[in-house]
């Protein structure tokens, strides 16, 4: 299949993308509440809060009435909904009979300056009003440390895992996006914006901010494309983007979320079959592993054949040779191809070396990028680029 940078594939798509109206009148006011919850009061000091409020409310002996006090509370004060009433959540059915039994010994000792027995005869001399005085009494002394403990907990861990504001409010504009398609969607989308390091490293990469073709090879539900939309420099006049996986689902998760960018295209169809068209910037990124180590030659020699000297192609991989860290890498893969609904394939797996010598052998000058903040796990990303005068044989896997 022949693609094409200058709009859309020419094969036409396996269902037709809907109009951009119907797809936006997809998202009912359950997907708005669903967002508004999400995102609301999301700074470390706003979760710490949260998660404190939370854990104090859920000691208390209200039960039944934990829903209702955590969001009136969280409305007051300005928290996350949703947090709060999942810290309340610490008393369950597993943790609720030590909770409980700590806050009435607590109580109890507090009172009464003693332990409370536990025989049946001093239980039934405490009664029931003192037994719940003392009940109500620990979870107050218990309930406020447990806030402070795991509030501070939050709080540490939400300022660890903090984005940078202006980089959290393009990944919001690009899960509204998604949120038209589907919740699903919308959850991939962001949790690939903010797990995976190298998308914020691709804003700051001068050949992704320059480049006006870009080939996105693996693009699932087309996130680069997206990323490269609200992006400042956007998709300036001239500028496209064809992203071609082998999901159709994906595809048209895809074509939906970004229907109102004429100049990111995309196609679904398998990438042993797919001759690349030029572009400037091409990327690969946890890709090459699911085709048979021959047919990630061929497509490698294809791309050098197809790409002008000085362009740039990115390819980030597992590496075979990385040892235990590469074992749970591996792990990782297994389980999410064997996840219902996702494409499956048969991993190929090479070590790093291999693959720099077969992009060498296809035409590119290989430079090893890899850094903490481009990867996780036992990868490498490799930057190759376009070697002029280079000559790649033409082969078949």
């Amino acid at each position: 299949m022949k693609g094409t940078l200058a709009g859309l594939p020419e094969e036409p798509p396996s269902e037709p993308s809907k109009p951009g109206a119907s797809v936006r009148r997809k998202a009912g006011w359950l997907r708005r509440l669903y967002m508004t919850l999400r995102t609301e009061h999301t700074t470390p000091g706003k979760v710490a809060m949260g998660v404190a409020l939370g854990v104090f409310v859920g000691c208390s002996p209200l039960w039944g009435l934990h829903l209702a006090i955590a969001v009136l509370l969280a409305t007051v004060f300005r928290l996350n909904r949703v947090l709060v009433y999942a810290a309340t959540n610490l008393a369950n059915p597993l943790t609720a009979p030590p909770l409980i039994f700590a806050e009435v010994q607590v109580g109890h000792r507090l009172l009464r300056e003693a332990w409370l027995g536990l025989s049946m005869k001093e239980v039934a001399e405490e009664g029931v009003a003192g037994f719940f005085r003392d009940f109500f009494t620990g979870s107050l002394i218990i309930g406020t440390g447990l806030a402070v403990l795991l509030g501070v907990a939050a709080w540490l861990i939400a300022r660890a895992g903090r984005l940078p504001a202006t980089y959290q409010d393009l990944v919001d504009t690009i899960v509204r996006r998604y949120l038209d398609v589907s919740i699903r969607d919308a959850e991939a989308a962001r949790f690939a914006l903010v797990r995976d390091p190298i998308l914020p490293l691709l804003l700051e990469e001068p050949a992704f901010g320059g480049a006006r073709r870009i080939l996105d090879l693996g693009c699932g539900r087309g996130v680069v494309a997206a990323l490269a939309a609200a992006a400042p420099v956007g998709f300036a006049a001239g500028r496209s983007y064809l992203g071609v996986d082998v999901s159709e689902r994906y595809v048209r998760a895809a074509r939906d979320a970004l229907h109102d960018v004429p100049a990111a295209s995309f196609a679904a169809t398998d990438l042993r079959d797919f001759d690349p068209p030029s572009a400037d910037l091409v990327l690969l990124v946890d890709v090459l592993r699911y085709l048979p180590p021959p047919s990630q030659d061929a497509l490698l020699r294809r791309l050098g054949r197809a790409l002008s000297p000085g362009a740039t192609l990115l390819v980030r991989e597992a590496d075979a040779a990385a040892g235990a860290r590469f074992r749970w890498t591996a792990v990782l893969d297994f389980l999410s191809v064997v996840l219902p609904g996702r494409p499956h394939h048969r991993l190929g797996y090479r070590r790093a070396s291999d693959l720099r010598n077969a992009l060498v052998a296809a035409g590119f000058d290989v430079r090893d990028r890899t850094t903490l903040r481009s990867s996780s796990r036992a990868v490498v990303l490799l930057e190759a680029i376009r070697r002029p005068g280079a000559v790649v044989r033409s082969a078949t896997p």
